[in-house]
């Protein structure tokens, strides 16, 4: 079931960016403060998005950015699937702990560079990863 076009705000949850063939292989959820999707119709740069330094263009139906505390765990985890396809799943966590079936957020997505923090030692620091949504966003019910 895709999900209300109404911009959709999820604080809390689990935030798995895995590789298609392993969904939920790079699980960011101890760092995930909040995922935004956003319903548009704006062209934008989907290549940039998507590959570092493509220039392709294209016409997408929702915009997210995922809002991460910066690590350098993060970053380790992240810069492997920088440029590669990618399953986004969500599960916020109001549905995760109602003891019922957890419904979670899917779309296919690529990431084109990982988001760089300025902080200082000690802190963590609050960063976006914009994210390319390649497919209609949708609720799945495992």
């Amino acid at each position: 079931m895709a999900i209300d076009p109404d911009p959709q705000v999820f604080r809390g949850g689990n935030l798995y960016l895995g590789t298609v063939a392993v969904p939920t292989s790079t699980n960011v959820s101890c760092y995930a403060n909040a995922l935004e999707i956003t319903s548009n119709t704006e062209e934008i740069d989907l290549g940039t998005m998507c590959l570092p330094g493509s220039t392709e263009q294209g016409r997408t139906t929702y915009s997210a950015v995922a809002s991460l505390l910066w690590s350098p765990g993060l970053y380790a985890l992240l810069l492997p699937i920088v440029g590669v396809p990618i399953v986004v799943r969500f599960v916020p966590f109001s549905l995760a702990e109602g003891g019922g079936p957890t419904y979670y957020v899917s779309f296919d997505s690529r990431i084109a560079a990982v988001p760089w923090g300025r902080f200082e030692i000690g802190q963590r620091v609050e960063v976006d990863l914009p994210l390319a949504v390649l497919s209609t966003p949708v609720w799945v019910q495992p």
